[in-house]
């Protein structure tokens, strides 16, 4: 019932160009109008079986305008006129209800819905718009509590009647009010839930973790820090993509990618760039690690391992080579305003890209500066010093063959 009553609900005014935080409100602002429907019905039956015609008729206008107001809207499907009409009638109606029973007692404190207004406001148009609503319940009230000594408190209701009347009324306002804030922090958890899921689909937990903690660290620039950058690139895979079709090639694609993904992520590395077949990963940024440049060699010796297990079962499958170096690179975001990645830039960078091409595939070739950071945890083989490309000076490598006991 719950499900199909929201079902209906979100489909009031609902308009397929809608984002889906307008989309929310337009839901929670029609549904918070049909709960409060019912009760307007029973204030109006209530009042008039006492004789409160004229009382009666005020909570019977709210019904009859909230049903015109929503059949609009469903039409129009303008937001700005539905919220428009609630948060008056919320705001405007208890306080004249109050008026014609004789005040804030004789209505049983009837007033205190108008108090529904502003706090619905705070969810439906911000907290910009919603101290303007504040400020508006502020000066009815202000101007009910001076019109109060020439108002004529007599009228039908019973005492015990008012008593009753006025725990409801209190404690319907905080349940309609405590409803439309819970809906909307729902809503808006499960908005954040998606919208974390999708940046990490496209960014490294770490870099999503750390611009949600500090927003600050989505502006352009960035900062000097050592780092341990991998480069993996598979070895023939352009004559392998001759010889497949695209479909089976991007699948060989994603089935790595899907092995060697999640062992980057456990051993803390970011990955900072898909490249075609080759993924560009560091260590120790954004996050700090304790030997990250150990974490990187553990990384790259497992994805060999468990990629050459796939590729012993089929000749044509290709191996990725595997390069990492250690040393200090500017970790950041460079772009635009509009458009920006998270890269590492340097020259520390640019030599772990050099040894991946040196490296034999299957092979995880790391630079001096590297082996001398985890020389106590891996067994080498040392390959002496190396000419790369774009490097003056000879550079040495040693080929990592496992970690050691």
């Amino acid at each position: 019932m719950v499900g199909a009553f929201a079902g209906y609900v979100g489909r009031i005014g609902a308009d397929p160009a809608d984002a889906d935080d307008v989309h929310m409100r337009k839901a929670l602002i029609s549904g918070a109008a049909l709960a409060v429907m019912p009760l307007a019905l029973l204030w109006t039956g209530f009042l008039a079986a006492f004789g409160e015609v004229v009382a009666a008729a005020v909570p019977f206008s709210y019904a009859a305008l909230t049903l015109l107001g929503l059949l609009i809207f469903a039409i129009t499907r303008r937001y700005l006129f539905i919220i428009g009409l609630q948060l008056t009638l919320w705001l405007v109606l208890p306080f004249v209800l109050s008026a014609v029973l004789g005040g804030f007692a004789s209505s049983g404190a009837v007033f205190i819905w108008s108090l529904s207004a502003p706090l619905a406001a705070v969810a439906l148009v911000g907290p910009r718009f919603a101290v303007n609503w504040l400020v508006g319940f502020l000066i009815l009230l202000l101007a009910s509590a001076l019109l109060q000594p020439r108002l004529d408190e007599t009228n039908h209701l019973p005492p015990l009647a008012i008593h009753v009347l006025t725990a409801l009324n209190v404690a319907g306002v905080g349940v309609v009010a405590f409803g439309i804030l819970l809906s909307f922090v729902v809503q808006r958890d499960r908005a954040s839930a998606l919208v974390r899921r999708l940046l990490g689909q496209y960014l490294s937990p770490q870099v999503v973790r750390a611009l949600i903690s500090d927003p600050e660290q989505t502006a352009l620039g960035g900062a000097l820090t050592e780092v341990t950058a991998l480069f993996a690139d598979l070895s023939g895979f352009t004559p392998f993509t001759e010889r497949h079709k695209p479909q089976e090639t991007v699948k060989v694609l994603n089935r790595y990618f899907g092995i060697i993904v999640p062992l980057i992520f456990r051993e803390g590395g970011t990955i900072i760039q898909f490249a075609g077949d080759a993924v560009i990963a560091v260590f120790n940024a954004p996050v700090a690690q304790q030997r990250h440049a150990l974490h990187a060699v553990r990384a790259a010796l497992e994805m060999q391992r468990e990629i050459g297990r796939i590729a012993d079962t089929d000749p044509e499958l290709p191996r990725f080579r595997v390069g990492v170096n250690t040393g200090a690179a500017l970790v950041g975001n460079v772009g635009s305003q509009e458009f920006r990645n998270f890269v590492a830039h340097g020259d520390a960078v640019n030599l772990g890209a050099r040894l991946q091409t040196s490296a034999k595939p299957g092979e995880v070739l790391i630079s001096g500066t590297t082996y001398a950071l985890v020389r106590d945890a891996v067994v080498v083989r040392s390959v002496g010093r190396l000419t790369l490309k774009g490097k003056l000076e000879e550079v040495d490598a040693y080929i990592v063959e496992s970690l050691s006991d």
